[in-house]
């Protein structure tokens, strides 16, 4: 046990500094805070016209998924530009000599920036809720087991984004350019994850597909797990299901990862 803890020493350490750095931004906070929620009311009254009163439920429902949508957007989107900056300057010479596993070094920092950076828009996106009418509010978990299994699905969807993330990066160390690996993958995301159109509007008959594809992992699967608490065999197929992707992309990323650093090309100087 003391061994495994001083193996994962250096990447706890690298969370815990990413996250306390993430608590400096308060003025980014307090803009993205603020254009979360002007979009979450734009959405939430779109959609109370669209339902026009047809099926109060569903629209209760929808309303629930729009806000826990914007109060975890930051974690969708978050961009540590860092690694691309020492790719870009040449810096990156100087991380490939640190004797740590570079995958798991940036992986660990990018999962404490995105978890502190959406806990410091939803936690004040919690309280806005008491300030609007009824009909505008999300409502409360289905039941404790349901914010439980939202809590661990929201920390495994942030891993499977920075798993992501990582791939992005490794080919980023190829093209030493960014843009446009990150806008083909930032769109994709904000169709497939429910980060635009709720993905329980879908049609029916793509349901099932459009559930277990890698993106809905990140946000679509915790929404569906706040809003009603699993029994254990459909609990256990949710989260099989974000830690299979996981793995998928954790073995992609560090397959591509161990190709750049054996094939890294250095700018500047």
């Amino acid at each position: 046990m003391n061994r495994l803890w001083i193996s994962w020493k250096p990447y706890l350490m690298v969370f815990r500094l990413r996250a306390l750095m993430e608590t400096q931004y308060r003025a980014a906070a307090l803009g993205g805070l603020v254009t979360q929620v002007f979009f979450g009311l734009v959405y939430v009254c779109l959609y109370t016209v669209l339902y026009d009163g047809a099926d109060a439920a569903a629209l209760q429902d929808t309303i629930t998924y729009v806000w826990l949508q914007q109060m975890f957007f930051r974690m969708m989107f978050s961009n540590d530009g860092e690694l691309t900056n020492l790719i870009m300057s040449g810096g990156v010479a100087y991380m490939m000599v640190r004797p740590l596993d570079q995958h798991r070094f940036w992986v660990c920092r990018d999962v404490g920036g995105r978890l502190v950076g959406a806990g410091m828009r939803m936690l004040p996106m919690l309280l806005v809720q008491l300030l609007l009418p009824k009909g505008c509010r999300m409502a409360l978990p289905d039941s404790p087991a349901a914010l439980a299994q939202f809590l661990l699905s929201v920390g495994l969807g942030a891993v499977c984004l920075c798993e992501l993330s990582a791939i992005v990066d490794a080919i980023n160390m190829k093209t030493l350019d960014r843009r446009g690996i990150s806008a083909i993958l930032n769109l994709t995301m904000m169709t497939f994850s429910g980060n635009v159109i709720p993905l329980t509007l879908f049609p029916d008959s793509v349901q099932m597909l459009i559930r277990y594809q890698p993106f809905a992992q990140a946000l679509d699967a915790p929404i569906r797990m706040y809003q009603h608490a699993a029994g254990l065999p459909e609990w256990l197929l949710n989260v099989t299901v974000q830690i299979a992707w996981i793995v998928v992309l954790r073995l992609l990323g560090r397959w591509m990862w161990q190709q750049r650093m054996n094939d890294m090309t250095v700018q500047g100087g």
